[in-house]
C-alpha cells in the first residue's frame, strides 16, 4: 500500500516532492510521456483513518496502563501520529488515467 505512485501510462515513478506538487492539481501531465492523469486521494483517507484508530487505541491503553500520564503526554503522542501520517501522504496517493 505504501509506495510512491507511478504514471498510469508509462509507469514512471514520481519522487516525493513531485507527488506533493501534483496533489494540488486536478489534472496533471506526466513529465515523461506527456499524458494526463488525476491524483487519487482515496487511500490517503484510509491511511489517516488507520492512524486515528491506532492513536485512539493507544490513548485508551496508555490511560489505563500508565498511571502518571498527563494530557500533554497524550497530546504529544497524537501530534506525532498525525505528523507521521502527513509525511506518509505521498506514499498513499495513486495516479489514475484521465479519460
Amino acid at each position: 500500500m505504501l509506495k510512491l505512485p507511478t504514471c498510469p501510462h508509462c509507469h514512471t515513478i514520481y519522487r516525493y516532492g513531485d507527488v506533493r506538487r501534483e496533489l494540488n492539481k486536478k489534472v496533471s501531465v506526466c513529465y515523461n510521456c506527456g499524458k494526463k492523469f488525476k491524483p487519487s486521494k482515496k487511500k490517503v483517507w484510509i491511511l489517516f483513518l488507520i492512524i486515528a484508530l491506532i492513536a485512539a487505541i493507544f490513548d485508551v491503553f496508555s490511560l489505563y496502563m500508565i498511571e502518571g500520564l498527563s494530557f500533554i503526554g497524550l497530546l504529544a503522542i497524537n501530534i506525532a501520529a498525525v505528523t507521521a501520517g502527513y509525511l506518509l501522504i505521498p506514499y498513499a496517493v495513486r495516479f489514475k488515467a484521465d479519460k
